[in-house]
């Protein structure tokens, strides 16, 4: 009988472990955000809160919008940063996914328009609640009109957020040769680690 209960608990134990490997890597409950059922437009580029299907968002020199020139990848919106920024811009989570982050996708273009030049940005992360932030990867350029995924793979433990920050490359009304068009981005998605 005691071989048998502790056949048992070896059982149990290895099945837990093996559930809980299997979690790392899935996609978080709520994600990819796709930006979807917010009040589109209403704010134009000033410094909003709003509500989404994953949690609460913050967009500085950035809104939701569903025109074509927007080219969402899942439904209907998409968030377009400003152009000729003189200060970063930024889409911020203002919450915590609790288990790490092994991978972070979205998708990017410039906004398709043929006035709309290239634009930079980076994405960073918090594991302190926001107060402050760390770049991982590259400075991305984005010159397609087309939407491309932009994939970085990732080791994060314990509670963390992200934001995308639109560098501020100044105006090609003061100087043509500066590329800073708008920025649409779609469907962020976070992996569990």
């Amino acid at each position: 009988m005691k071989t048998i209960k502790t056949l048992l608990t070896v059982l149990i134990l290895s099945v837990s472990i093996s559930s809980l490997k299997a979690q790392k890597g899935t996609l978080y409950t709520n994600f990819p955000e796709s930006f979807e059922n917010a009040p589109a437009g209403e704010a134009g580029y000033g410094k909003q809160n709003l509500e989404l299907k994953s949690g609460s968002w913050t967009l500085y020199g950035a809104r939701i919008d569903s025109f074509a020139n927007d080219k969402p990848v899942t439904g209907s919106s998409a968030v377009r940063m400003l152009g000729n920024n003189t200060k970063e811009c930024y889409l911020r989570m203002n919450f915590d996914v609790p288990d790490g982050a092994s991978k972070v996708t979205f998708w990017y273009s410039s906004y398709a328009t043929k006035a709309d030049k290239s634009s930079k940005f980076r994405l960073e992360y918090s594991t302190d609640n926001g107060k402050s932030w760390q770049q991982t990867g590259e400075v991305i350029e984005a010159v397609s009109k087309v939407k491309q995924q932009a994939t970085y793979n990732l080791d994060i433990k314990g509670q963390v957020r992200f934001r995308i920050v639109k560098l501020a490359l100044g105006s090609d009304k003061n100087d043509p040769s500066i590329a800073n068009g708008r920025l649409s981005l779609d469907d962020f998605a976070i992996y569990k680690n």
